[in-house]
C-alpha cells in the first residue's frame, strides 16, 4: 500500500493517532529518506563536477520532498548589478522547460530574491496568496510564459562558512499524487510544506552550500 504523500509524522506526540499499518509505511519512508541523505553525503566527495552534482542533490531534495518542481539559485555578484541566476532547474509537469542562464535582481521584490537579500526561509502555502504586509511577490507572469502553476513554496538560503548568503534552494508545490500538475487540478494535488520539510531542505541547503564553496575555492586555486 502506497502512503498518502500529504502525510508526515511530525512529532511523538501524534503517534495516538496513526495505526499501526501506516506508522510501518513510514518507518519505510523514513528509512527511505535517511538512505538518500547518506548517498547524499558521499556524493560530496565523489562528484566533481558542480552542475552534474546540483542537478542530482535537486533531483534528491524533490523525491525526498514529493515536490513537482524545484531549483537552485546562485548569487552572481561579479556585475554592477547584482543578481540571483538558475543553476539547475527542474519541473515534473514541464519536464522539457530549461530556466537554466535566466535571473532576478537581487531585490526583495521577488521570492528568491528576498531570501538571497536577507537570509531568510520563506514557506508559503501559496504563492497567489500572499500576505497584505509581504514586500515580495510571486510573479504570475512567469507562470503564464512556462504554462505552469505554483502553489506550494519552499525556499531556503544558502550560506557560505562567512555566513555570506551565496544561492537560494527552492522547492514548488508539494504534491499529494505523483500526476502532472494542471491549472485545474492544483488545488487538490497540492499542500503546504511542512515544518519537516522545512528542516530537511535547510538541512540538505547546507551541505550544497559547502560543496559550491569547496567548488569555487578549486576553481579559484586552478585558474591561479
Amino acid at each position: 500500500m502506497t502512503p498518502d504523500f500529504g502525510w508526515q509524522l511530525e512529532s511523538s506526540e501524534d503517534l495516538s493517532h496513526v495505526s499501526p499499518q501506516l506508522l510501518i509505511e513510514q518507518l519505510y519512508h523514513y528509512k527511505g529518506l535517511l538512505e538518500d541523505l547518506l548517498a547524499l553525503g558521499l556524493s560530496l566527495s565523489s562528484t566533481d563536477d558542480l552542475r552534474t552534482f546540483l542537478e542530482s542533490v535537486l533531483g534528491t531534495a524533490r523525491k525526498m520532498t514529493r515536490s513537482d518542481a524545484g531549483s537552485i539559485y546562485l548569487i552572481d555578484r561579479t556585475a554592477p548589478v547584482h543578481t540571483v541566476c538558475f543553476e539547475v532547474s527542474q519541473n515534473s509537469s514541464q519536464p522539457d522547460r530549461s530556466l537554466v542562464n535566466f535571473a532576478v535582481p537581487l531585490n526583495q521584490d521577488s521570492i528568491v530574491g528576498y531570501v538571497a537579500l536577507t537570509g531568510e526561509t520563506l514557506n508559503l502555502s501559496d504563492a497567489h496568496d500572499l500576505p497584505e504586509d509581504a514586500s515580495y511577490c510571486h510573479h504570475k507572469t512567469f507562470d503564464y510564459d512556462i504554462e505552469y502553476h505554483t502553489r506550494s513554496v519552499l525556499a531556503v538560503p544558502m550560506f557560505d562558512s562567512q555566513k555570506r548568503t551565496i544561492g537560494v534552494f527552492q522547492l514548488i508545490n508539494r504534491k499529494v499524487q505523483d500526476i502532472s500538475i494542471t491549472k485545474e487540478n492544483v488545488q487538490e494535488i497540492t499542500l503546504a510544506y511542512s515544518a519537516f520539510d522545512e528542516k530537511l531542505l535547510r538541512s540538505i541547503a547546507s551541505q550544497v552550500s559547502l560543496y559550491i564553496e569547496r567548488s569555487q575555492l578549486l576553481g579559484q586555486v586552478f585558474k591561479a
